[in-house]
């Protein structure tokens, strides 16, 4: 460019009604200060308890991004999405966030039922049984972990349609701009929207959580279900690594997310019992980040004991 040239003006608008044209400068400035944030530790974001998976994601959660979480019935999404958002409250104490439950499946005192399985070690088997019935001492454990979760800021709704989560979340944000507000959505073809077929749904629901991140900078957890492709013989036995084509509803819910992370349980659901990516299938499981826009892909390991719900990211060397 010649140096001779002066500098373009901000923006161009004419007298039409016609957003205005922004010039390039606002958005390299805006580049350099996501950059000088990153190297100084201040990047806008969300750290959860996984430290292989903050490194995956730039450094966590980040307000503006939607997140998907796909797996097979059974694979354990909402105990993995249910375990990722009450560590993240407990990790980031400091910051004004606000999450809203979507469920339409699971009720909220399910919810607390399995934090409080995982928080005192209790199985969910012992909390409930009427046969074995639960020591006053258990009992008072699974109380006292339980009362902490009263100051969460933590919401339960089940709007099942697009039009109501999204006029939720506005007046949220009209209430305080400066929250970070988490929608967890538990799952996607439970939401309903103003469409002909299920696929056009789920458009209509990708969409929408589109508008919300781009107008409040708000956070989105959608759980979705991957299709039956990847049960196929052929595939168990030459690719049974998900992929971005078995999210159902892939067309639309995969080129929106920002982050795809599918869940496989191999030994537990799928009778694997070779070695697996590198890892021991028995109580192994693998979180594929299949699409990454601003971060790193790969297979994440995870150890898993879903009798009480708790998920740890598996130690180099340890099955």
């Amino acid at each position: 460019m010649n140096q001779m040239q002066q500098t373009p003006p901000p923006e161009y608008k004419d007298n039409s009604n016609l957003p205005p044209l922004r010039h390039i400068s606002k958005a390299v400035e805006k580049s350099i200060q996501h950059v000088r944030d990153g190297m100084v530790g201040k990047r806008n974001c969300l750290p959860t308890k996984w430290a292989r998976l903050n490194k995956n994601l730039m450094g966590g959660l980040q307000p503006g991004k939607m997140y998907v979480i796909a797996g097979r019935p059974g694979v354990g999404k909402s105990a993995f999405s249910n375990q990722l958002i009450f560590d993240l409250l407990d990790r980031n104490v400091d910051k004004d966030i606000m999450v809203i439950y979507w469920i339409f499946e699971m009720p909220g005192d399910q919810q607390i039922l399995r934090a409080g399985s995982k928080d005192t070690k209790l199985q969910t088997f012992e909390l409930l049984s009427v046969e074995r019935k639960l020591s006053q001492e258990k009992y008072q454990q699974y109380v006292n972990a339980t009362q902490k979760y009263k100051q969460y800021p933590i919401y339960f709704c089940s709007i099942p349609h697009m039009d109501g989560i999204k006029e939720m979340n506005e007046r949220v944000f009209l209430k305080n701009p400066k929250r970070t507000v988490i929608n967890l959505i538990d799952h996607s073809r439970l939401v309903r929207g103003k469409a002909d077929t299920e696929l056009q749904r789920l458009n209509v629901l990708s969409k929408g959580c589109m508008w919300m991140q781009a107008r409040m900078s708000s956070v989105t957890i959608l759980l979705s279900q991957l299709n039956r492709n990847i049960e196929q013989e052929h595939r168990a036995k030459n690719q049974y690594q998900p992929l971005l084509t078995d999210l159902f509803g892939g067309d639309s819910i995969g080129q929106d997310a920002h982050v795809v992370m599918m869940l496989q349980r191999p030994y537990d659901l799928y009778n694997i019992t070779d070695n697996y990516c590198g890892e021991d299938p028995v109580g192994l499981l693998a979180c594929h980040i299949e699409k990454n826009r601003d971060g790193l892909l790969g297979m994440i390991p995870f150890q898993t004991d879903l009798s009480t719900f708790t998920i740890n990211e598996r130690t180099i060397g340890t099955p």
